[in-house]
This record gives C-alpha cells, structure tokens and sequence, in this order.
C-alpha cells in the first residue's frame, strides 16, 4: 500500500521491454513513493493529534446542541464500552439489536477507544480522527496512483491531499462526534481498493478487500455505502462494456410469458408477492389493528411483514444457490464471488433482523426528513454554496477547483486504467445530494475527497502539457511553486463562520453539559432516573449520568411531542409519572431555553404542562431545585414516596 504500487512500467505500456536501469528507477522510484507516504501519513497524524488537543482542553464547546445526533452517537458507544467493562453481555448484545437506523460499526469503534482510555467524553471524537488521518492517507494513495508520472503523479496528490486538509468545514466534522469522518476513510479506502483489483482482476484476495471494506462501510452508514456501490458498479459495467452488453442482450431474451411462468412455479415467491401487496394495503390505508384472541394488535406500520416478506425470498434465494452454486459461481467470476459471498451475504443476513430492512428503505429513502419546499434548483444552488463557502478556506477556491476537476474528467484516457471510478464517484454522490429530498451540507463530507482527488489530477494534466517544454527539473520546481502557492492560501486562515454552519458546531451558548452536571450527586446510588424538560428530549442526559457512574443505569427519555396543547401534555405527563418505575424524576423547566422545535410541539407555551403534572401528583416528592448556568431554567429532583 505504501508505494503506491503500479501493475505496469512509467511509460504507461502494459509489457513493455526493460530498458537498462530500468530495475534501478522502479526501486527509485517505489522508495520515493513509500517515503512521501509516510511523510504525509505522519502529517495528517500530527495534525489530528492538535485536533484533538485542541478539543480536549474544552470539550464542553462541542456539546451546545442540544438534539444533536453526536448526543446518540456518543451514548451509543458508550454504552457497548460500559456493557464490556461490567462483564454484562446481554446489555451489549441488546444494545447492538437496536443499531438499525445507524448501524453499529461507529460505535463499535468508538467503544474500542473507550475501553482503552476509559469512559471519557474528550475521547469521543477519535473514530472521526481516525476517519480524517484515512482519508488524507487514501487521497494521497488514489491521486498518486491514477496519474502514472512520478512528477505528475506528486504533483496530483499533493494538490488533493492539500485541499483535503484544508478543509474547513471537514476539519470540524471530522472532529466530532459524528459518522461522517469515520465514512469518509472507509469510502476512500474501499475506492483505493477497488483500483488496485481493477488493476488484477483475477487477484482474489484483493477483490476480497474490497468486498469486505463495502460491508463495513455498510454497517457504518447505508448512504455513504449506496453512493460508493452505485459508482463502482457504472464504473465496472462500463469498464467491461462487453460482458454488459452480453448479459444484456441475455436478458433482453428473456420472455416475459416463460419468466412469470417461472415465477408461479416458486411458492415462496407466490407468498412473498402475496404479503408485499398486503404491506402496500396497510401503508395506503394507514394506522391499521386486528383482533387476535381478544387482543388488539396493531399492524402499522408493517414492518414485521416486510421482514417476513424479505425473508421468504432470501429462502428462495438460498435454496437455488444451493442446488446451483457451482453453476453460480462460475458465471459470477472473481470479482463477483468476492462481492456475493464477502459483502451481499453478510448484508443479506443482516436484513433478517426485525425492522433492519423497512428501517434501511426509510433512511435511504425520500421519506427520510424532507425539505417541503425543495427543488433540485434550490438544492443544487445550496449544495454548490456550501462547497465554495464552507469546504475551501476561501469561496474564491472552488471555481478553479471544479475547473481543475473538469479538465481531469476530459482527460480521462491518458489516465491510469480503472480512474473513472472516482470521477463517478464525485458525480454521482453530487447527483445524490442533489435529488435526496432533506438537504444538510454535512451530507458532502464522505466523498468531496473524490472532487479533491479529481482537482489534483486535473492540475497535473496541464503540468503535463509543459512536458515538451520544460526539463523534468524545471516542472518539479514549477509544481513546487504551485503546491506552495496553494499552501499559502489555505493554510493558516480562520475558520469561516459558514463551515460552523454546515458542520451544526455552535460557536455561541452555554455547554448542554451545564444542564446535568449542577445535581448528577444527588442521582448516585439510584438504578432508573427519568429525565423530562420543557424543550424536548436528547441522549445527553443519559451518557452524561452513565459516564459518571460507570454503570447500566436506566435513563428514561420518555417521548412527549407533537401534543396540541398544555393540557393535553399534563394529561399526557400524568400518564407517565403514575407508571414511571424510576427511582428518581428531574424536570428541566427552562421558559428562556434556545431550543424550542415548534413541529415537533418542543415550545414552553405546551410543554410546561409536564410541571403542572408534577405539581399535582403524589407518587414522587420534591426533594430538591437546582439553578442552572447562564439562565438555562432551573432542575428539580423528585424521589419516590410510595415505597
């Protein structure tokens, strides 16, 4: 990986006769290669060390958003790490089941980090550094290997790696406590790995690689994984025109009579159909319950179903594998054997777990959070704002870096074989963003490093039509200019407010933390603590009691939205603290709180109606009120009386 290895000479010519000395420049040359790797390696690793520095002398300045995703991220990860330390593996294990709409990978590793340096929130941001040193390393690896020229090949990554690093607004997801950093070093890594299979497409063990750094960017997050896979197979189907045509034409032969009499013949498919047109049933006509032995059983949504459904054909599948494997496994090749049993299977499997299918359709979906008045004007013109204003140190960068990214995708043939993929990449993540419905500038941090690989190429094309008249010494020194001028306009300049924006980092507020840390003494030796606010609810109440205590201590975060009105959240709140089963309430009520989401019924004028509901039960006793910092309201504890 280090030498950034070619499967053919510099010339470019696959098989081409050594010239003399020949041996000696490859070894040249692999040792320059090994060694600006390692020095970038060691870079990217020094600067991530300074970001994390940096966030450990005042981690409370991340946390000031209150219903942010870090907030679940971190409890998550926590969690794993607190099941492992106290020896309790059905905690781990039922807290890994609940990773559908964010797979577990993340937290895993943020678990692993955890376990070594101990429960800590200023360790929480090391996965994303982990993520940010990849994806610096994996730019270098992939521009320098796409341009096949040592000068020009340098000269690429460098520009990538450089505009990579300076990136404003990825500097700040990557560190955070978010899956974004971690994604984009596994996407890097799985396009680097991809061309070098391409390269030996009969090397099993690298198709392999790439299958396997598929399923991990899979259970990392199921939309970088789409965008990725979507590239590589254009790229792959259209890199081998050939078999595509073929299979093609194959199933252009197909009769459409014979492949419904097929299909008839297959019961399990019969039955699967038969339950997807009742899961369309139920979804058209809405909340819907049966009678089953006197009971009322909701089927809304159908979720199970859809697993059965799912299920029913995954038999079906595995059936036929079994009786034709060989069969299969000739047809598919290589690469596809790979593919099919080191990153489909694994995944396949995993749909089996109850709501893991219907909960992937809904986040990869258009039903995942959309922007009401969205088009795809809009949503282009804010997508190419926040790439000029929030990922480059200056706005003035990113024409000349689409320009640069343009002339690279023309020159596309003079490129190293299999390069395509990565222009596909940044076009078809582009057009991603662009379509999905809900819209955050974050959304560009896992594969703007493919847009960035592109840029360098582009600008060593037009270092390369100075070959005919400069000597390689004065091209060097005309790419060391380059790369220097670059520097000096990146580096070192201040964050724009716009990159705070898109990475959701609030520069401005009191810590979240200051809403728990005031009485979390009076919650130790408790074994279920419910938390309510007059705002909403979040994950930081229950990773901020558990980091303290080391322990499974039960947090509730009971749910109380979209209510219409103030009596109907005290009717509502009632309910809940006459069957809470925690030893001790904490209610938030904060009138001047910052944080108020109106769609959601997160407003005082309603939610205060759970203060009312405590004013007026008997079950829990007020024991003590605590002023929160910089007018965040005020904390009561309630403690059980009724036992």
């Amino acid at each position: 990986m280090a030498s950034a290895e070619r499967d053919d000479d510099q010339t470019g010519r696959v098989g081409a006769a050594p010239r003399p000395g020949a041996n000696a420049e490859r070894g040249a040359g692999h040792w320059f290669d090994t060694l600006a790797f390692l020095i970038v390696v060691a870079v990217a690793v020094g600067i991530a060390g300074m970001m994390l520095a940096a966030y450990y002398r005042a981690p409370d300045l991340l946390w000031r958003a209150f219903y942010h995703d870090r907030n679940s991220h971190y409890s998550f990860g926590l969690d794993l790490a607190l099941a492992i330390r106290n020896l309790d593996p059905a905690w781990f294990f039922s807290e890994l089941e609940k990773a559908k709409v964010w797979p577990p990978f993340h937290g895993l590793v943020l678990s692993a980090v955890l376990l070594i340096g101990g429960p800590d929130h200023r360790l929480a941001i090391v996965p994303s550094l982990i993520g940010w040193v990849a994806t610096i390393s994996f730019v270098w690896l992939i521009a320098r290997r796409l341009v096949t020229d040592r000068i020009e090949g340098v000269f690429a990554a460098a520009i990538a790696v450089i505009l990579t690093a300076a990136s404003p607004a990825f500097r700040l997801i990557s560190a955070d406590v978010m899956l974004e950093g971690l994604g984009a070093g596994l996407s890097a890594a799985a396009l680097w790995a991809y061309l070098r299979a391409f390269a030996q497409p009969n090397d099993a063990p690298r198709w392999r690689l790439v299958a396997v750094l598929l399923t991990v960017l899979f259970f990392h997050k199921g939309n970088y994984w789409g965008l990725l896979l979507a590239a590589m197979a254009i790229a792959f189907a259209s890199e081998h025109h050939g078999g595509t045509f073929r299979l093609a034409r194959t199933l252009g032969r197909i009769k459409v009579g014979n492949l419904i009499i097929s299909v008839v013949r297959q019961p399990l498919l019969i039955l699967a159909a038969l339950i997807a047109i009742l899961i369309g049933y139920i979804y058209a006509r809405g909340p819907t319950a049966m009678e089953l032995f006197g009971k009322s059983v909701s089927l809304y949504p159908p979720e199970n179903l859809i697993t059965l459904s799912y299920g029913l054909v995954f038999l079906w599948w595995s059936l036929l594998w079994w009786r034709n494997k060989a069969a299969i496994d000739a047809a598919l090749g290589v690469p596809g054997r790979a593919l099919l049993y080191w990153h489909l299977t694994p995944i396949a499997i995993s749909f089996l777990l109850p709501h893991r299918l219907s909960r992937f359709l809904w986040f990869v979906g258009p039903a995942n959070n959309p922007d009401p008045n969205a088009t795809l004007w809009t949503s282009a013109q804010f997508y190419w704002q926040v790439f000029a204003d929030s990922f480059h140190a200056s706005p003035a960068i990113a024409l000349p870096v689409a320009a640069l990214a343009l002339i690279g995708l023309l020159g596309l043939p003079r490129l190293a074989p299999g390069a395509r993929v990565v222009f596909l990449f940044a076009i078809v993540a582009w057009a991603g963003v662009v379509i999905h419905p809900q819209h955050q500038g974050r959304f560009m941090s896992t594969w703007l490093f493919a847009v960035w690989i592109c840029s360098g190429v582009g600008a060593a094309l037009l270092l390369r039509r100075l070959r005919g008249a400069l000597s390689p010494w004065v091209r060097g020194i005309v790419a060391a200019a380059a790369v220097a001028s670059l520097l000096a306009v990146t580096i070192g300049r201040p964050i724009p407010s716009a990159a705070y924006i898109a990475a959701i980092h609030p520069t401005e507020g009191p810590t979240d933390l200051d809403l728990v840390r005031p009485y979390l003494p009076e919650l130790d030796g408790t074994s279920e603590v419910a938390v309510f606010t007059t705002f909403g609810a979040s994950k930081l109440f229950a990773w901020v009691i558990r980091e303290r205590c080391r322990c499974h201590r039960v947090v509730d975060d009971p749910y109380i939205d979209n209510q219409p009105s103030r009596e109907d959240v005290r009717k509502l709140m009632t309910e809940r603290v006459a069957q809470s089963t925690a030893d001790v309430v904490v209610i938030i009520d904060a009138p001047d709180s910052r944080y108020s989401l109106p769609w959601a019924g997160w407003e005082y004028p309603r939610m205060v109606g759970i203060v009312d509901a405590m004013a007026e039960q008997t079950r829990y006793k007020r024991t003590a009120t605590y002023e929160l910092p910089d007018q965040q309201g005020r904390a009561t504890i309630w403690r059980r009386s009724d036992r």
